[in-house]
């Protein structure tokens, strides 16, 4: 487990609520980078509001379906990926619903799959590393990380696959 202030974790979102960023310039993909570039990805990006993080863990449990995972290791990240978004949606200083969104990305490399969970946060926003919340992720998944940059909180959890996967 990890906890950065700094770093950008979850590259690839554009804004949240509203906001719209301009998409980044495309590279070409060198041969030695492309293993790097995940085999899949799922965006989904609901209210914050308790009532529709269940889209966020049945997008979770359909991966890991699709992904071949046991029913364990779907349990864990259905549990973990709930827990993460109760990070943002919990805390005392995340602003109320209204304009606000969590962004969940899901991408699937052939030894792991990465779970960002990213919101807008308030000055001085982080996670309780010390709390019950924290501790149950880390014990879910097998890496752990929190980082905040631009005025957004990025929780990262990383699950790797007992086997990797065939390509």
């Amino acid at each position: 487990m990890r906890d950065e202030t700094t770093g950008d974790e979850g590259a690839g979102f554009t804004g949240l609520g509203g906001a719209s960023a301009e998409p980044p310039a495309e590279k070409p993909v060198e041969p030695e980078s492309a293993e790097l570039l995940p085999e899949s990805e799922v965006f989904i990006e609901i209210p914050a509001d308790r009532l529709f993080v269940v889209l966020a863990r049945s997008a979770a449990v359909h991966l890991g379906a699709v992904l071949h995972l046991g029913i364990t290791d779907v349990t864990d990240l259905r549990l973990a990926v709930d827990e993460a978004c109760a990070l943002f949606l919990l805390h005392p200083a995340f602003p109320d619903g209204g304009a606000i969104g969590l962004a969940c990305r899901f991408a699937a490399y052939r030894e792991e799959l990465r779970v960002t969970v990213r919101a807008p946060v308030p000055p001085g926003f982080a996670p309780d590393t010390e709390g019950i919340g924290w501790i149950m992720l880390g014990a879910l998944v097998d890496d752990l990380a929190w980082t905040r940059q631009d005025g957004f909180g990025t929780v990262t959890l990383t699950k790797r696959f007992r086997q990797p996967r065939a390509t």
